[in-house]
């Protein structure tokens, strides 16, 4: 049988923490990104996705840690 040895609710900072890389989309908006003159910027990423829906569905404690 599996022992985890998970460590009792409230000892830990975070509920779930995101190990992988957060994508940055820049959206011309209705122009063309040649003629663009700003760009709106969304983040998004698979790994970075589940812990931003954990925080906002359910109030989980994550972070997104990303190599520098």
């Amino acid at each position: 049988m599996l022992n985890l040895n998970l460590k009792p609710v409230g000892t830990y900072k975070y509920d779930a923490v995101s190990l992988g890389e957060v994508m940055l989309r820049l959206d011309p908006g209705e122009g063309r990104i040649r003629t663009a003159r700003s760009f709106r910027a969304w983040e998004g990423g698979g790994e970075y996705n589940v812990v931003r829906g954990l925080h906002k569905c359910f109030g989980m404690n994550t972070a997104a840690w990303t190599r520098p």
